[in-house]
């Protein structure tokens, strides 16, 4: 085995889903350029003191915010707040605060991202593992002599799932024994990082996005165990990988003029792979990394477009019909153009700052 201690750093903004939703009418507020995160148990007590008609007042008004079926609510926050004199300021009752990336009129539900009990953000070992893992599949793909019968056979059965059990094990036909061992043996979850290390951005994907986010520039540790193999193999691989990704992407953004500054930012991490030492890792991780970087979809992609796949390639494109077409307002299906897949992309709608990408590199 090998054990090696990494450092993961930010490159962008990243998003690591918790499931939470924090919403502008109760969780937070945003002043200048900055969201305070409110801290509901010392909010609540100081409106309670104020009595019960003014708590009344604050649940209608969450209430009327919330409400879907409302077009705008009049109730605000900080307003209600510093207007009732409930608190002079609203740090009083703020748990952390941190910059705001957006349209800070908007009021939109913040999506919460994974963090300790005491609310500091870290990099699930589970996160890192399914990409580095996704990593190795690519690479088994692309470079296993059997790659072309398990492609094929996954394509002509329509169960793309298959490809991840393909490559969790093997076994003897004879004994049904597991002959094949997980490479990947353990992640641990990173080492903590600052709350205020954070970053609320806004992005679009048909509509509007608020998430919270790791920011750029920051660090954390954690540890990898490989079985029967090296960090430096498995850093050339997942650079392998993003390059092929990257050069997909490059092919289908580099003639649109409004996605200049996304194509910017995905050159230069492009170069950075390319200047990198061999230990060194760049992957994506999180929400929003596309669906090239969320699958294997690459290496099918790859290999569909050959000379001589084209009914590979037709199969593979009703595949994601089948998977991702939606149907107009007038009930007609918007079909999908595999050469122009996916024509969707989420960034940060300020910057275009695509999201979820970090390096990992060996700890000096």
């Amino acid at each position: 085995m090998e054990k090696v201690k990494l450092k993961i750093t930010t490159l962008t903004p990243v998003a690591i889903g918790s499931g939470d939703e924090l919403s502008p009418y109760a969780d937070y507020v945003i002043i200048g350029d900055e969201v305070y995160f409110i801290d509901k148990k010392k909010m609540v007590e100081k409106i309670m003191a104020k009595g019960e008609k003014l708590f009344d007042e604050y649940v209608y008004g969450v209430a009327s915010g919330i409400d879907q079926s409302k077009t705008k609510s009049e109730f605000d926050l900080k307003e209600f707040l510093c207007g009732n004199r409930i608190v002079q300021d609203i740090e009083e009752i703020t748990s952390y605060k941190c910059r705001i990336e957006g349209e800070t009129k908007r009021k939109l539900p913040i999506k919460g991202i994974i963090k300790s009990p005491l609310g500091e953000p870290y990099f699930p070992g589970s996160s890192i593992k399914g990409a580095l893992k996704t990593v190795l599949m690519h690479n088994w793909l692309k470079t296993n002599s059997k790659a072309k019968n398990t492609i094929e056979r996954v394509i002509n059965n329509g169960n793309f799932d298959w490809l991840e059990k393909e490559f969790e094990y093997k076994e003897d036909k004879d004994t049904g024994e597991v002959i094949r061992e997980n490479t990947i043996q353990q992640v641990t979850d990173s080492s903590f990082l600052l709350k205020d290390g954070n970053v609320v951005v806004d992005c679009e994907r048909k509509v509007p996005i608020r998430l919270e986010c790791i920011a750029k520039n920051q660090k954390a540790e954690f540890e990898l165990t490989l079985e029967k193999y090296k960090w430096a193999n498995l850093a050339q691989q997942a650079n392998r990988y993003a390059e092929d990704v990257l050069e997909r992407e490059f092919d289908l953004i580099k003639n649109q003029k409004n996605l200049n500054g996304c194509y910017n930012f995905l050159v230069d991490i492009k170069k950075k792979i390319v200047n990198s030492p061999g230990n060194t890792a760049y992957i994506r991780i999180g929400f929003g990394k596309g669906y090239y970087l969320n699958s294997l979809g690459i290496a099918i992609y790859d290999y569909v477009s050959q000379e001589g796949k084209e009914e590979l390639f037709d199969k593979f494109e009703k595949f994601i019909n089948k998977q991702f077409a939606r149907k107009d307002k007038f009930g007609n299906l918007n079909e999908i153009d595999l050469d122009e897949f996916p024509k969707t992309r989420l960034f940060v709608t300020k910057t275009q700052e695509p999201l979820g990408w970090i390096k990992i590199e060996m700890q000096e």
